[in-house]
């Protein structure tokens, strides 16, 4: 049986770390800036610039959330299967 092996990490103004088995962990080593981790405040907005294929889809609070098409809230993105690169989001 073949596996295909793939690098799960977020690129962050040139950081890049591994994404272990919980992606907020890793957000919170590059320094985003977290509150309510519920999806509420929007703190966390992030613009993904390469790889939203590579994260969940966006839950019901970011539906409700004003956000762009290529912005995420990093306390939502609870699983990454590959390669991201993102920036701070600006309000």
């Amino acid at each position: 049986m073949k596996y295909t092996s793939y690098m799960t990490k977020i690129i962050f103004e040139g950081k890049i770390i591994e994404v272990g088995k919980n992606p907020i962990e890793s957000f919170k080593k590059l320094e985003i800036n977290f509150d309510c981790q519920g999806g509420i405040c929007g703190l966390c907005k992030i613009k993904v610039l390469r790889g939203m294929e590579n994260i969940n889809p966006k839950t019901e609070s970011e539906e409700n959330f004003p956000l762009e098409d290529n912005e995420r809230l990093s306390c939502q993105c609870n699983k990454i299967t590959g390669e991201i690169e993102i920036k701070n989001a600006e309000w």
